[in-house]
């Protein structure tokens, strides 16, 4: 399951992303019992790191989409940890 964020530049740093993705990724994890959600970000994109930091995405690998490299953050569901 992959989970993405985006907003309007006239939306920056009002919180809505942060809200939104934390929304979607309980959804995914609690609701749809998916053991892991991973996200593709870029190392330039200070913004959307910040939003996975805050829900508690971890750095996993650096993988590549569309030939552009990208690191994959993931969450796993609490349960899964402990397996």
């Amino acid at each position: 399951m992959e989970l993405g964020w985006n907003t309007y530049r006239a939306f920056w740093g009002q919180g809505f992303a942060n809200e939104a993705a934390a929304a979607a990724l309980h959804h995914a994890l609690e609701i749809r019992r998916e053991p892991k959600v991973r996200a593709l970000i870029t190392s330039a994109n200070e913004s959307s790191l910040r939003v996975a930091r805050c829900l508690g995405m971890a750095y996993e690998a650096d993988t590549e989409i569309y030939g552009k490299a990208v690191g994959m953050y993931t969450r796993v569901r609490a349960e899964e940890k402990s397996l």
